[in-house]
């Protein structure tokens, strides 16, 4: 279902009638998009979207694109007579796979992700359906072709992209591990898309960060690096060792303490495969990832309240 982009911000835009004379709140909700994980992630996701819920409607959706996750979403919130819905990707980066399957299920973009395809298809030959990988296996089944039908119109906002409280977070991280003495180094690590396409754009925002990053303390640099998690083993493997290669300073001018920095927003995923990838390196490390933090509350009211039709960087 299609809506003109002025017709859904010009609903975003107004408030519901106080009718107890009140605060009014806003006459739209929210659906938090979040990947889905263990017990204790999907508890931190709930935690949020009760905090938020406080103040705008807000139900959560959690899974790679799944649209009857976002489908559910959705009739929970038109029963909450919302009069338009946005979508906030609680991701690290708008210009991605499961966030381009998302915008065609939402019905913001005219066709489905093919990278996405190709690497749940990938995924799910690699493991050949074994017992072990369940939750993995989940994800190489959800590919869908189904659309989100709603009575309302729908926006989305960009993902974490550059913001600047990734910005903070990443300052604070960096302090937190370092020992003040101004001769370490920064290594930022993300995911990373399947697409290639992608990449430029993951790029950019990492060094945007990293300059974030090096204003909240005394260090010498920051680079990043993406480990291509999804991608094939060939595209990962070469990725690692560009990685290998920057905490390891093979570069003769480079000199000091590294500590590295994962740019990752829930525990429990490839925070615990950087460690064996950098196996055999000496830098700092301690695997935090960007949430939990208190930051996140008015990130995601902000950004519900500026997101365009589509979501894009």
């Amino acid at each position: 279902m299609k809506f003109a982009p002025a017709l859904a911000l010009v609903l975003l835009a107004a408030p519901l009638s106080a009718a107890s004379g009140g605060p009014a709140r806003p006459s739209y909700g929210i659906i938090l998009m979040a990947h889905g994980g263990d017990a204790s992630w999907n508890a931190e996701v709930e935690r949020l979207r009760s905090r938020v819920d406080k103040k705008v409607p807000t139900e959560t959706a959690l899974g790679m694109a799944d649209p009857a996750a976002l489908q559910a979403a959705v009739d929970r919130l038109e029963k909450r007579k919302v009069a338009g819905i946005v979508a906030v990707p609680l991701f690290v980066q708008s210009r991605s796979e499961v966030l381009d399957q998302t915008r065609y299920a939402l019905g913001l973009a005219d066709k489905p992700s093919e990278p996405l395809r190709i690497g749940l298809e990938r995924m799910a030959a690699a493991m050949g359906g074994h017992a072990g990988h369940a939750g993995m296996m989940e994800h190489a089944h959800a590919f869908s072709l189904a659309r989100v039908k709603s009575r309302v119109p729908i926006s989305m906002s960009r993902a974490l992209d550059d913001h600047e409280l990734v910005g903070r977070i990443l300052a604070e991280r960096a302090k937190a591990l370092s020992r003040g003495a101004g001769d370490e180094r920064l290594v930022l690590v993300a995911h990373g898309p399947v697409d290639d396409a992608a990449v430029p754009v993951w790029k950019d925002s990492l060094t945007a960060l990293c300059g974030m990053a090096l204003a909240g303390g005394k260090f010498l640099d920051c680079s990043s690096a993406l480990l291509r998690d999804d991608s094939a083993p060939e595209v990962r493997a070469a990725a690692v060792a560009e990685l290998r290669e920057k905490v390891a300073r093979k570069d003769s001018s480079l000199k000091g303490r590294v500590i590295v920095l994962p740019v990752l927003i829930a525990r429990g995923g490839i925070e615990r495969k950087i460690p064996k990838d950098l196996a055999g390196l000496d830098y700092a490390w301690d695997g935090k990832t960007l949430m939990p933090h208190a930051g996140f509350d008015a990130w995601v009211l902000e950004r519900a309240a500026t997101a365009d039709r589509t979501g894009r960087p």
